[in-house]
């Protein structure tokens, strides 16, 4: 069992940097303190609703199919994580060179 785990945590760390790395890279900086504490909810429920979600398949279906269910139920919710991956970032756009001429000069 230890071993088990130790692949689950080895794994998860190396999950964890680059992904927080990603997600605060493409957030505004204004939006950096929201966006950091989203992920780490994200993964928080991950972690908590994940082997719940197993356990409960696996003892609805018995100890024979336990175990497929579970990493079907698994599976599933990664295929249905991946379009959300592919959805475009929705950034405003950074204010052209053009707007930023017309604009009025500042007073001191």
């Amino acid at each position: 069992m230890a071993w088990r785990l130790a692949v689950a945590g080895f794994g998860m760390g190396l999950n964890g940097g680059p992904v927080q790395a990603l997600v605060m890279g493409a957030a505004p900086p204004d939006r950096a303190a929201t966006v950091g504490s989203t992920v780490q909810l994200a993964r928080s429920l991950g972690f908590t609703l994940g082997p719940a979600l197993a356990t409960a398949a696996w003892g609805l279906t018995g100890p024979n199919g336990g175990a497929r269910a579970g990493l079907a139920l698994a599976a599933t919710a990664a295929c249905l994580a991946v379009p959300l991956l592919a959805l475009p970032s929705r950034r405003p756009a950074a204010p052209s060179e053009e707007t930023a001429d017309a604009a009025p000069a500042a007073r001191p």
